[in-house]
């Protein structure tokens, strides 16, 4: 009986992440596709050269879009989309819950509400709602990064940190945000001088991991750099994409509570109310008051306290900093990546979440009933935010049948050129999808290449894209459809040789302008036509071909062998038991 109730003990801390997961996404798991602005599941999406970031435009989907192409060969697009869902808040979970036991900072109650509070909470509904499911699963991956960093710290753990640090690599900002955290963990001074011989040895080690977390995040990186245009972007874009506040006494406090996001309209609908407001700066106290405790106790807590200050300082500066913010996007390359500062949070919310378990744990301590006031704990960050709970209002939705048509009769013309979706815009909110806003989804569900749109429409204002290209293209059927004048010389210019209009959408037809186009394809609600004439060939960038190639390869191989090697140490685990 004893060994039945101990081993229910051990179960329960790992049960936990899966009963908040199951909170979340049951409803989710519906036949279809949950998409909603810059989630986008196709059922296939085809392996091609410009999906790894040889193109004109920035490689704002680089790795992930590749990822998702190879991974859904074998899963299909509708089974990964909802893997993709079912991992982040499980991932997370479980992640915390190790983390938790790495850091020994109390029992599994406590580690219950540490756990809870970083699968559930603002920042996580309000990237969900967002689709920014790529961000989020470096996010779940995040206290494994830090919990690789801490056995680093001992001489063990290199292909646990790897393996993390690829999944933060699947984003830029992602990327970002492992390697700050993962190079303050480990070259944040230890509490005792190692002997010489075992000091040189750890920062050889340390020089391998920061080393291939660097390469891991080349496919982003070098497809940046190997633009032949400036990566600048629209200055406007900094308030635009500035943390708000959301009720709680200010932008600051609102970032300190663990929501902020840009766009009011993925804010869950309880945030600012009296009961979540009150729970909100509640858990923020406890996290404080747990983090001085964890302060006191190990000294790698610093390192973690000061990329989270970091976190915050990058989340505010739209804020307190606008001007500042906008020479720096409009004249240094790759500013662009930090007007969204709010997605930078992450370590924020990693502190928070162990220091609220650390305050619970010394409350359990030296209170007699300790299974009601943990279990209290743990459910006061889903009373905090009750609507996370089936998905934030995210449903599951079917592509048209005639897009599977289009997509076999596009597939099969021939010739050379790339296709632009009508409307030539960004977002767009169909029917199918009951009219809730989606990145459009036909750049990655038809196999043939895109000129993506790339401008954005935030509080009725356009901000400029950055990809020529596009700029060009949207410019000309602009002053199509304000003139009347044939933007047909411009497209073909521009390499355009089909255009897939979405029926849906409204909007004048593209024949009002371009009278000779020739319909290859007409169904209830896309259409497909063909310009007349041969598209201009672009300029081919061979050396850009290569460099993106070799990135690709380099960071693969340190994939393989972090694989490899984890796989082998498990194996030599299970051997022992």
């Amino acid at each position: 009986m004893e060994g039945g109730s101990s081993r229910l003990t051990r179960l329960l801390p790992w049960s936990w992440p899966v009963l908040l997961t199951v909170l979340i996404t049951a409803p989710l798991l519906a036949p279809g596709y949950v998409v909603g602005y810059d989630m986008v599941f196709v059922p296939d999406l085809t392996l091609r050269l410009d999906l790894f970031g040889v193109t004109t435009a920035l490689p704002r989907a680089v790795p992930s879009d590749v990822l998702v192409a190879v991974l859904d060969e074998v899963a299909g697009g509708q089974a990964l989309n909802k893997l993709v869902l079912i991992a982040i808040p499980l991932l997370s979970g479980i992640g915390m819950t190790a983390l938790w036991r790495a850091l020994g900072l109390g029992g599994p109650l406590a580690g219950a509400a540490a756990t809870a509070l970083y699968v559930w909470n603002p920042f996580v509904a309000e990237r969900y709602h967002l689709g920014a499911w790529a961000l989020l699963l470096g996010y779940a991956a995040l206290p494994w990064l830090v919990r690789s960093a801490l056995r680093l710290r001992q001489g063990q753990g290199l292909p646990g940190f790897l393996l993390a640090s690829a999944a933060c690599a699947l984003t830029a900002a992602g990327g970002i945000t492992g390697l700050l955290v993962g190079a303050a963990v480990l070259l944040w001074p230890r509490q005792a001088q190692l002997p010489e011989y075992e000091g040189a040895r750890y920062w050889r080690w340390v020089k391998y991991a920061l080393g291939g977390a660097v390469v891991l995040n080349l496919p982003w990186l070098v497809a940046g750099l190997a633009r032949t245009a400036a990566a600048t972007s629209d200055p406007a874009a900094v308030p635009a994409f500035a943390a708000r506040d959301e009720g709680y006494g200010g932008t600051l406090p609102t970032l300190l509570t663990l929501g902020g996001v840009w766009n009011a309209d993925v804010v869950p609908a309880s945030r600012g109310d009296l009961v979540p407001l009150v729970l909100g700066f509640l858990m923020l106290v406890a996290a404080v008051a747990g983090v001085v405790i964890w302060w006191r106790w190990d000294r790698a807590v610093r390192a973690l306290v000061v990329v989270a200050l970091l976190a915050v300082v990058v989340a505010m500066a739209g804020v307190v900093a606008p001007g500042a913010m906008a020479w720096i996007v409009r004249e240094v390359p790759g500013g662009g990546l930090f007007r969204d500062g709010q997605r930078y949070l992450a370590p924020l919310v990693l502190l928070e979440s162990v220091g609220f378990g650390a305050a619970m744990a010394a409350v359990l301590r030296v209170l007699p009933v300790k299974w009601i006031v943990g279990a209290t704990a743990a459910l006061v960050p889903i009373a905090a935010l009750p609507s996370l709970a089936g998905g934030d209002g995210l449903k599951a939705a079917q592509y048209p049948a005639d897009w599977a048509e289009a997509r076999r009769v596009l597939a099969n013309e021939s010739g050379p050129g790339e296709f632009i979706p009508w409307p030539y815009e960004s977002y767009r909110a169909p029917g199918w999808n009951q009219r809730r806003p989606v990145l459009d989804p036909m750049p990655r569900y038809f196999s043939k290449p895109s000129v993506v749109p790339d401008e954005l429409i935030v509080d009725g204002h356009r901000l400029a894209g950055e990809d020529p290209r596009a700029t060009a293209i949207a410019t000309a059927l602009r002053e199509a459809v304000r003139d009347g004048t044939d933007p047909t010389a411009v497209l073909k210019q521009q390499g355009v040789a089909w255009l897939v209009v979405d029926r849906e959408a409204g909007g004048p037809s593209p024949r009002n302008f371009t009278p000779q186009l020739a319909e290859v394809f007409s169904g209830p609600t896309v259409s497909v036509y063909r310009l007349p004439g041969t598209p201009a060939e672009q300029g081919a960038r061979p050396w850009a071909v290569v460099l993106v190639i070799t990135a690709w390869t380099l960071a693969a191989a340190v994939l393989a062998a972090a694989t490899a090697s984890a796989a082998s140490a498990l194996v030599r685990v299970r051997s022992k038991l």
